[in-house]
């Protein structure tokens, strides 16, 4: 009993040294790198190294912090890619935590899953997808649309974007700009700025973007039945 508990008081030990390590080091990262935002410190295992998201950024610090790098850290022995672990940990940590209220949501009546899709107004193949919009609720597919217009903030996309959000009724305005009609030009508090910054921190480089609860993501257009068809994989 008494090795036991020596052995749980040297873990609780071993780990609040840690802790304080990574502490440390973050607090030195942050006056390293002043007015970058600096999170998510820790360090890699036995590697020496220590992971650290600045600005959205996945990066790597050398132990002594002289040197920084960025790139894909793989476990030879597993052949798990840690980053992309760690992207996908953070793409999930943001889908999680948005407002349901900044987003456009098409609801199924059987709901098994639900996707995020930052879309484009004029993007041919986010049209397509809308077009289709009852064949992936008839799938128990909620969808979820988050304004990425590729051309920019201040661009004709994104203008089209933020008249759509600005509707009176979003989901008949999304249809109408779908089909290439025109939506009264609205004024409002709206967060399609914050979408397309988002998006661009969390990877999306392309639409439609299709995010997974999980924090997977699937780039392109993906068929109703192919996407319920994923979703089942992924269980």
């Amino acid at each position: 009993m008494l090795k036991r508990i020596g052995l749980i008081a040297a873990t609780l030990f071993a780990m609040t040294n840690v802790q304080a390590a990574d502490d440390d080091v973050a607090q030195q990262l942050k006056a390293m790198m002043p007015g970058m935002e600096v999170t998510d410190i820790k360090q890699v295992a036995n590697t020496g190294m220590y992971e650290a998201v600045v600005n959205g950024d996945i990066l790597y610090f050398s132990e002594d912090l002289r040197f920084a790098f960025r790139g894909d850290v793989v476990e030879i022995a597993t052949r798990e890619n840690l980053t992309e672990t760690k992207r996908i940990s953070l793409r999930q940590q943001a889908i999680s935590s948005l407002k349901p209220a900044d987003l456009i949501t098409y609801d199924s009546e059987d709901s098994k899953y639900t996707v995020t899709v930052f879309t484009d107004i004029d993007c041919g193949y986010c049209r397509k997808l809308h077009q289709q919009i009852d064949d992936y609720n008839k799938q128990g597919i909620t969808v979820r649309y988050m304004a990425y217009p590729r051309a920019g903030i201040g661009s004709d996309s994104y203008d089209k974007a933020v008249n759509v959000w600005c509707a009176k009724d979003r989901h008949e305005a999304m249809t109408m700009a779908k089909a290439g009609q025109s939506v009264d030009a609205g004024s409002c508090d709206n967060p399609v700025s914050s979408h397309y910054e988002l998006g661009g921190r969390i990877g999306v480089n392309g639409t439609p973007a299709i995010f997974l609860e999980s924090g997977q993501i699937i780039p392109g257009y993906v068929p109703p039945a192919k996407l319920r068809e994923i979703l089942d994989q992924q269980g």
